[in-house]
């Protein structure tokens, strides 16, 4: 009977394990295919964060960008004096993204981010900055890079940007927004009838006009008199962009934009009250003919700057 049993026995270890193998093998399988489907929800979680990441630095780039021109520009109008030229402002656009970057850094994440150019745009109101942009997990399993140029506009309200070249090229001194040329800019002007610009008071926070179609200005006093009143800004081939200003140059190869500098005295002809012009270099500048918005609004104006405002 032993025998018997232990043959009894033997046969139903065997039928056990027989039963056994394929369970441990499903449970093998199962807990592979779970540990894959655990690795896989990491890494898509990893992935978004990553996407959200990017997207939020990217947006970092575009602020740090608006404050560093807004930074520079304060300065440069308080101090009267011009950068070399706008590898300035990337070096220092590059400098605080170095800072900001830290921050995340600190996380399960890394950034890299490489301020590549800063140029001038088709549109003078906007300026291009381009940029090689990278994160990655710390494991090194996701990454995302990229290459980008985008456009970020200099007429945010949060970020004013300030025109420097009122100041660098009269000395005159800045205050709140607004300078106050006393003589400065008369004694700039080589011109007869230079005096009219005595005691001009200026806003030089860079602002675009609204009207698309210039010509509009001529419709009416109203409209007109909120563009001198407003200090507005405007396209211009003639102008300059705001690197040549920031640079403290008097000529521009790029799309730029002009103001009107609204003059004191009344007289019949007087050298032109478009920035450009009277802050040109001497043989540039040059006189045009008084135009009355109102009793104590005018401007003078050549006939190229008249045909292109309608008046």
């Amino acid at each position: 009977m032993k025998i018997i049993n232990d043959e009894n026995g033997y046969i139903t270890s065997i039928l056990l394990l027989i039963i056994l193998i394929p369970v441990l093998l499903l449970l093998v399988i199962t807990i592979d295919e779970y540990s894959d489907n655990v690795n896989n929800t990491v890494e898509t979680l990893e992935s978004n964060q990553i996407i959200s990441i990017s997207e939020d630095f990217e947006n970092e780039i575009m602020l740090i960008t608006k404050d560093s021109l807004h930074n520079i520009t304060y300065d440069i109008v308080t101090s009267r004096r011009s950068i070399t030229n706008r590898d300035t402002i990337k070096k220092y656009i590059q400098h605080k993204i170095d800072d900001r970057k830290i921050s995340y850094n600190n996380t399960d994440f890394l950034i890299e981010c490489k301020i590549n150019d800063l140029k001038p745009s088709n549109n003078p109101f906007k300026v291009e900055i381009d940029y090689t942009f990278e994160v990655t997990t710390k494991n090194n399993k996701i990454k995302n890079t990229k290459n980008e140029q985008k456009l970020v506009e200099i007429t945010d309200k949060k970020f004013p940007v300030y025109d420097p070249l009122p100041t660098l090229k009269t000395g005159a001194t800045f205050n709140v927004n607004n300078i106050n040329f006393g003589k400065k800019l008369s004694d700039y002007i080589n011109l007869d009838n230079a005096d009219v610009y005595l005691n001009t008071i200026q806003t030089i926070i860079i602002r675009e006009c609204p009207l698309n179609d210039y010509t509009q200005h001529g419709n009416s006093n109203e409209t007109i008199f909120s563009c001198l009143n407003n200090h507005y800004y405007h396209n211009s081939h003639d102008g300059m962009c705001i690197f040549c200003r920031l640079e403290n140059k008097t000529d521009c190869n790029h799309y730029g934009f002009e103001t009107f500098i609204l003059p004191t005295k009344l007289v019949d002809e007087a050298p032109v009250s478009i920035d450009h012009v009277l802050l040109n270099d001497r043989n540039n500048q040059y006189s045009g003919n008084l135009i009355t918005i109102e009793n104590d609004t005018f401007i003078y104006l050549d006939n190229g700057h008249k045909s292109k405002y309608g008046l």
